[in-house]
């Protein structure tokens, strides 16, 4: 089933905006911490299969804090930090934190500060192309039985593929769900909408019987997520962000109709809804003020925990709509786990089996299934660890949803170059074709400036 294809929550980070809904939050949790989460520690211990080293080690792990990311690294932590000689040093960031201080410490000349990256597959390609991060095909087949690696699909493998090596320890798997109120939607006589048209109707129907403050809540940050939300779009109208030559070819009648369909959507979602990350959509889902979103799975048990959340027990999950019934939904996948620096001093293999011990430990996976499909295929098959969000990931495969292209020059820099113009767009500071065809001229010069296109 990991055609369930990872992680991320993308945009992490808090807003400014949202200071007295994460305080009214809090008040319903009761402390800080995320509640739900799963305590690894002691199934990671059992699993960590790493020879003490002959003298004082220190591996320093670099991962952002997240609902999905969080079990893995204390997987790594606290799973092989009472080895001795081996300390693990790690100390949360958010997204965008990551991204920066990865590009940094692997694009350096000098010793890596980290030894594990936490890392996805849209930012995985850049690393490989670049020779950042060392290929772990050897490391796999030597381990294989050692750590029932053959029981993890494929596909999840394929992921952290680039140019036929294997560069990643994937942890999880992920894709865009649409969670919804289903107390509201059975309220005023609504299904899970599966096509755009349907949601837009569930959408004007929510608002009219004033059923909640915002029907839509939308993942489109401009500074980051906005390009996984026209992503989306374009995939589910058919478009594509490149043609086979790997020029921009979002610039199409596919294109216009994706920012067509996100503009339509913005008088549903709260105003300031392009500066939201996950984090922040998903606070107001806890809140009870949104009806709707398409989020990525893995902020699923956080909505309904009823720990954290005012909406547990009142909430449903389906795929994304597609744009045209019977379609692709509009959604995406994605990979998570952690890479090897080629730039870390530490032996490669001791951090292989560091990583691949833990969290590729089928108990590990298993404790953290409620926050994370998990990529081996026992598990994902065994009705014991089954989540009430995993079918919408599975049909979401099934129909065709797509992660980022392939490419080493998606994350950040397309997204970098392209999010300014969607922002143009559906703010209405620029006309939608104007936008598009802008964006893919900067992009196509800043591609051939860097040498990825002549």
């Amino acid at each position: 089933m990991v055609a369930l294809l990872s992680a991320r929550s993308r945009t992490a980070r808090g807003r400014a905006s949202l200071a007295g809904l994460t305080a009214g939050l809090l008040a319903v949790t009761g402390c800080g911490a995320p509640a739900g989460l799963i305590d690894v520690a002691q199934a990671a211990r059992k699993a960590c299969d790493v020879a003490p080293p002959a003298k004082t080690t220190t591996v320093n792990v670099l991962a952002y804090s997240g609902p999905a990311i969080d079990p893995f690294t204390d997987a790594i932590v606290k799973g092989c930090g009472g080895v001795k000689n081996l300390k693990i040093k790690h100390l949360p960031v958010d997204f965008s934190g990551q991204i920066q201080k990865a590009a940094l410490a692997l694009s350096s000349g000098r010793s890596s500060p980290y030894d594990l990256i936490e890392s996805y597959n849209g930012t995985l390609y850049e690393y490989a192309s670049k020779g950042w991060i060392r290929p772990l095909d050897g490391y796999i087949a030597k381990y294989k039985d050692r750590y029932g690696l053959g029981d993890i699909d494929p596909k999840a493998w394929e992921g952290f593929t680039y140019q036929g090596k294997v560069y990643g320890i994937p942890d999880q798997t992920n894709a865009a769900i649409l969670i919804y109120r289903k107390d509201l939607f059975d309220k005023i006589g609504l299904k899970a909408p599966r096509t755009y048209a349907e949601m837009i109707d569930a959408a004007k129907r929510l608002k009219a019987a004033k059923a909640v403050k915002y029907p839509l809540g939308m993942v489109w940050g401009s500074d980051d997520a906005l390009a996984d939300g026209f992503h989306a779009w374009l995939t589910a109208d058919g478009g594509s962000w490149f043609d086979g030559a790997g020029r921009p070819a979002f610039d199409s009648p596919a294109g216009l109709k994706a920012l067509q369909q996100m503009k339509a959507m913005l008088p549903y979602m709260p105003s300031d809804s392009l500066t939201f990350g996950n984090g922040d959509v998903m606070a107001l889902m806890q809140q009870g003020l949104i009806g709707m979103t398409t989020i990525w799975a893995s902020r699923a048990q956080p909505i309904g925990d009823a720990n954290q959340s005012r909406v547990a027990g009142k909430i449903a999950f389906a795929p994304a709509p597609s744009a045209v019934p019977g379609g692709p939904p509009a959604s995406e996948t994605s990979q998570d786990g952690f890479v090897i620096p080629s730039n870390s001093h530490l032996d490669p293999e001791m951090l292989f089996r560091l990583a691949a011990s833990t969290i590729t430990s089928p108990e590990v996976m298993k404790q953290a299934a409620t926050v994370a499909v998990p990529p081996r295929t026992s598990l994902v098959k065994d009705p014991a660890t089954a989540q009430p969000y995993w079918p919408a990931v599975s049909e979401s495969s099934a129909r065709g949803v797509q992660p980022l292209p392939r490419v080493p020059y998606m994350d950040p820099l397309t997204k970098s170059v392209v999010n300014p113009y969607l922002a143009k767009a559906l703010t209405g500071s620029s006309d939608p074709s104007r936008a598009l065809r802008a964006a893919a001229a900067q992009l196509e010069n800043s591609l051939k400036a860097k040498g990825y296109l002549r």
